[in-house]
């Protein structure tokens, strides 16, 4: 039997070979294949991260893909983006990226474009059992080996002429983005220095995933001991980005999109700008401020692109780090691009990173805050919160879990839909409001499920 809580609501994840077997990948297959029949596809550009199963999956993924009828463009080892970047370039606008993003080593899984379109790990669920009559020849498989130089020319066809040095620390963590992230920088004229860009699926220094702390202090010692002027941090398959100031300053993915927004939105005057739920409130005040349209979208690279590709808008960001350029580039997730865009408007400006940031304006937040909980209670206990929590006649946004607006602050409840846990998120105007807040989170969240361990020390 599969275990069906592997089919994600934005992709399919899974630890191996527990989960991701043989048995499973085959099935997998099958639904591709049903979903590309579907859609008049008969072509997907297929790559892996480098996790430990990737080369294996790889091979068994193309192999069965082929038996029923698909050709596959073989790009091997790369990142998200670059999978998506070759999946842009072939007529069917399709391709299978085989990754575990940031889950623990022995994690890996499958983000699916098919015909310029996101696939749910739900839907692919729907499509394991539903057979039809596939295509009636097998497949064949070519290998394309110029992918990242393809990549790496049309980024530098965007670079601008200023001639201001930049001294880059870049930290991969031991992930695919190695194979691409000092190459571009270097292409560009920046000066690099290497954090932990041997990809080695043991991740033997730190976890790549740069929406934690913790995996941000070796960038943060670096940059300091350098003197770089900027820190930039990729997650294991190199879609969401982390980023240092030349200070040694963590700037999140929300404050990024304030500066990123205030830089689009010069050209792209009343269009939209979607972010997540998790976004602070300051971000939609700097998209109105500079004439855009904000837009809130659930958390997920899955809704967020569906949510841009209904919109057309220029730019696209979660506070996770994914970040979508949807003006002079593709519209999907790009870690690389994106730290390219922040340089270009770092390197066009008088000002470090570090004193653009000190302009946005700030409020007192916390980190996304993680409680464990059974991946089977997860949604309902959130369903259960929405209904039963308490907050008198302060504004409530259910697209995703429950988010309260306050008139000096906001909090958000919701079920992550790649890890068992529940996400939590609190800002306010002042410090003290910001632990009322939460606590008023957390004391209904505890009389709901008194068996609840919260520990956000």
């Amino acid at each position: 039997m599969i275990d069906e809580s592997i089919f994600r609501e934005y992709d399919i994840r899974g630890i191996v070979p527990n989960q991701i077997n043989e048995y499973s990948i085959k099935a997998i297959a099958s639904a591709i294949a049903n979903k590309c029949y579907d859609e008049k596809v008969n072509e997907l550009a297929l790559g892996r991260d480098g996790r430990l199963s990737g080369d294996e999956i790889l091979a068994l993924l193309s192999k069965e893909l082929r038996f029923l009828g698909i050709n596959i463009v073989n790009v091997g080892l790369v990142t998200s983006p670059l999978l998506y970047f070759a999946a842009k370039k072939l007529k069917s606008k399709s391709g299978v990226m085989i990754t575990g993003s940031h889950n623990p080593k022995n994690y890996n899984g499958f983000k699916i474009v098919i015909n310029d379109s996101p696939v749910s790990g739900t839907e692919m669920l729907d499509l394991i059992s539903n057979k039809k009559n596939l295509f009636k020849e097998p497949g064949s498989e070519i290998f394309k080996e110029d992918l990242i130089d393809e990549y790496i020319g049309e980024v530098i066809s965007q670079k601008s002429n200023s001639s201001k040095k930049i001294k880059i620390v870049v930290d991969c963590g031991n992930g695919a983005a190695g194979k691409i992230g000092p190459k571009l920088m270097r292409s560009l004229g920046y000066e690099v220095v290497e954090l932990f860009c041997e990809i080695d699926g043991n991740f033997p220094n730190h976890h790549p995933d740069p929406g934690k702390i913790e995996n941000l202090q070796d960038l943060i010692k670096t940059v300091k001991e350098e003197g770089a002027d900027i820190g930039i941090a990729f997650d294991g398959d190199g879609d969401r980005l982390g980023v240092v100031s030349n200070l040694g300053e963590i700037i999140y993915p929300d404050q990024l999109m304030m500066i990123f927004s205030k830089a689009v939105l010069q050209k792209n005057k009343g269009r939209e700008i979607v972010f997540d739920v998790k976004c602070t409130n300051l971000l939609s005040e700097i998209v109105s401020q500079a004439g855009g349209i904000p837009i809130m979208s659930p958390t997920g690279h899955f809704h967020i692109k569906n949510t841009l590709k209904k919109t057309n808008a220029p730019l696209a960001g979660e506070m996770s780090g994914h970040i979508f350029f949807n003006d002079q580039w593709y519209g999907f997730d790009d870690g690389h691009y994106s730290a390219f865009r922040l340089i270009e408007i770092i390197k066009n400006s008088e000002s470090s990173i570090g004193a653009l940031f000190d302009e946005l304006p700030k409020a007192y937040s916390t980190p996304e805050i993680n409680i464990d909980i059974k991946e089977d209670k997860k949604f309902k206990l959130v369903e259960d919160f929405v209904s039963q929590s308490d907050f008198g006649g302060c504004q409530k946004i259910t697209i995703d879990g429950i988010r309260v607006n306050f008139d000096d602050g906001w909090g958000l409840l919701r079920a992550s839909n790649t890890t068992p846990k529940l996400v939590l998120r609190f800002e306010a105007n002042s410090p003290r409001r910001l632990e009322e807040i939460q606590n008023m989170f957390l004391n209904q969240l505890k009389r709901i499920d008194e068996t609840i361990k919260i520990d956000i020390s």
